[in-house]
C-alpha cells in the first residue's frame, strides 16, 4: 500500500479545520481526586485524579464541565512497566502531575498527550525508559525513538535548572512546581523548595511562592524548542513571594470555604497570557527584560480558582465569567472550572496543581477495571468527538507496547498494529465490552473516528488479564 507523507503544511491546514470546531482549552490537574460537573455520561471518565490531566474549554462560553484529557491509562501504555512489577497498570505513576507546559512545535501541528510536557511529584520508574527517568525536578514527556519505546524526552532537566540557579548539577535537590515558557521570553518557573541560590543578582534565598525566569538569551534551544543548555547563574527573580501575595490580595478571591485569601503559600501553576501585551522592566543588573502577564494558581486557592498578575492581581476569566468567586460572594465552588462541588455551600478541596493553555480535543478510553480476572470481559468507557467509532485491540508485550506514527489531529500514534478484536460504538460518552478472556494477556485498545473530513485516533488504553 502506498503511503502519502503528511507534511507540516497539511497538518497545519487540518489543525485549523479541527480547531474551528473546538475552543481554546485549559489543561490542568487537581491536587486531590475530584469529579466532573457533567458526570461524563455516568462513565469512569467522571473521576479526575491528581496523576491525570483535565481539559476545560474556556473560550467562548463553555458548558462549564471539565473532562478527562490525559487519563492515567494513556501514561501507563506509553510508559509501560516502569517499576518492573509485572503490570503495565501503575495507579500511583507520577504521584501527581505537578507542572504542565505546552511548547508550540516549530513545524506546526496540534497538541497531544505525546507533545505536552509535565513534571511528576514522584519519580517515574526507569525499568523501561532507563535512567535518569522523569524525576520531580524534570519537565519531560514520554516518546519513542531509536532507543526504543517509553523513552523520556526532556523539556528541562533538573540538572540544567540547578545550573541556571548557580547550583552544582548534582546531587539533585530541586523540585519544580510550576512552569511556563516561550522561546522569545524564556522559562518562567516556581520551585517547591526554600533555599539559597546564586542568581544573576547574587546570593538569593528562593521561596516556593517566588516566580523566577531563565531568560531566553541564557538558553540554548534545540530545534524543537527544548532546553539544551543554560548559562550558569542566569536566573532572575520575576516576582518574589511577597509580591505574589499582593497579587492574591488584590484579586479579592475567596477559597472553597468563602474565606478571602491574602497569600499564595506556594505557587502551583503558571501560564503566559498571550492575550495581554507584555511590559519591560529593568532587572537588578540594569538590563531591561520582558515581563509577560502571568496566569497562576496557588496552594491557597482551594476551590480551583485561577488568578492573573494583570492590573496588579485579578481573578482570571473571560466574558463567560471569572474562574473564582470574589470575597463576600460565597465560596469558590469549582464549578467555574467544570468540577462538581461537594455541596451548594462548600467548594472542592483541591487547588489546581498545574495549568497549560493549548488547543486540543478529548478523545479518550479508560477501562472500568485495568486488571481483569480470567474468564471476564473488559468493559471500557470512551469519550469521542465523532459519530461512529471503530475500536480495535491488539496483544501487548509484557514490558511496553509498540506503536507507529499516524499523523492526525489528536493522538499521533497508532498502537494497534495488528489487531485481534474490533467493534463499533456510537458518539460521545459510550461503553463497550469485549468477550470473556480466558488466557493471561495484556491487550491495548484504541479507537478511530472522523471529525468532519479528518480521521483522528483516541488515546490508547491497556487491559491486563
Amino acid at each position: 500500500m502506498k503511503h502519502t507523507p503528511v507534511t507540516a503544511a497539511v497538518l497545519s491546514f487540518l489543525a485549523s479545520a479541527l480547531c474551528a470546531q473546538n475552543n481554546p482549552s485549559m489543561l490542568y490537574t487537581t491536587s486531590a481526586t475530584e469529579q466532573t460537573l457533567s458526570g461524563s455520561g455516568g462513565t469512569v471518565l467522571q473521576t479526575l485524579r491528581p496523576n491525570e490531566v483535565i481539559q476545560y474549554d474556556v473560550f467562548p462560553c463553555p458548558l462549564f464541565s471539565a473532562e478527562k484529557w490525559g487519563p492515567r491509562t494513556v501514561y501507563d501504555t506509553m510508559g509501560g512497566d516502569d517499576n518492573a512489577d509485572g503490570f503495565i497498570f501503575n495507579p500511583l505513576r507520577f504521584g501527581a502531575i505537578d507542572a504542565l507546559v505546552d511548547m508550540p512545535s516549530p513545524v506546526g501541528g496540534p497538541a497531544s498527550q505525546r507533545t505536552v510536557f509535565w513534571s511528576p511529584s514522584v519519580a517515574m520508574g526507569t525499568n523501561i525508559s532507563g535512567g535518569p527517568g522523569l524525576r520531580p525536578g524534570d519537565t519531560g514527556r514520554i516518546v519513542y525513538n531509536t532507543s526504543g519505546f517509553g523513552v523520556v524526552e526532556y523539556f528541562l532537566r533538573v540538572e540544567d535548572l540547578q545550573i541556571a540557579l548557580g547550583l552544582p548539577p548534582t546531587p539533585v535537590v530541586l523540585d519544580i512546581d510550576a512552569i511556563a515558557a516561550d522561546p522569545s521570553m524564556g522559562v518562567y518557573f516556581s520551585l517547591n523548595n526554600n533555599l539559597p541560590v546564586a542568581t544573576i543578582c547574587g546570593l538569593t534565598f528562593v521561596q516556593d511562592g517566588d516566580v523566577l525566569v531563565i531568560p531566553a538569551a541564557a538558553i540554548t534551544w534545540t530545534p524543537d524548542f527544548r532546553v539544551a543548555a543554560v548559562v550558569p547563574g542566569s536566573v532572575e527573580m520575576v516576582y518574589p513571594e511577597a509580591v505574589m501575595d499582593v497579587f492574591v490580595t488584590n484579586a479579592n478571591v475567596a477559597n472553597h470555604l468563602g474565606v478571602c485569601q491574602t497569600q499564595v503559600i506556594d505557587v502551583e501553576g503558571l501560564e503566559i497570557d498571550t492575550q495581554v501585551p507584555v511590559f519591560f522592566a529593568p532587572g537588578c543588573t540594569g538590563t531591561v527584560t520582558v515581563r509577560p502577564t502571568l496566569i497562576f494558581t496557588a496552594r491557597s486557592l482551594r476551590g480551583c480558582s485561577v488568578l492573573t498578575t494583570n492590573f496588579g492581581g485579578q481573578i482570571w476569566g473571560s466574558s463567560c465569567g471569572l474562574l473564582g468567586t470574589s470575597c463576600g460572594s460565597g465560596p469558590t465552588l469549582g464549578n467555574q472550572v467544570g468540577l462538581l462541588p461537594p455541596s451548594a455551600s462548600t467548594g472542592v478541596s483541591s487547588y489546581m496543581n498545574a495549568i497549560a493553555l493549548t488547543r486540543t480535543t478529548p478523545y479518550v478510553l479508560e477501562p472500568q477495571q485495568h486488571v481483569v480476572p480470567l474468564g471476564f470481559p473488559a468493559v471500557i468507557d470512551m469519550n469521542s468527538p465523532g459519530g461512529v467509532n471503530f475500536v480495535f485491540a491488539a496483544i501487548s508485550p509484557p514490558t511496553v507496547a509498540p506503536c507507529a506514527p499516524f499523523p492526525n489531529l489528536l493522538f499521533p500514534d497508532v498502537y494497534v498494529l495488528s489487531w485481534v478484536w474490533s467493534t463499533f460504538t456510537g458518539p460521545g460518552f459510550t461503553t463497550f465490552a469485549t468477550p470473556p478472556v480466558n488466557i493471561n494477556a495484556k491487550v491495548v485498545f484504541q479507537a478511530g473516528t472522523f471529525v468532519g473530513p479528518n480521521l483522528v485516533l483516541s488515546t490508547p488504553a491497556t487491559v491486563e488479564w
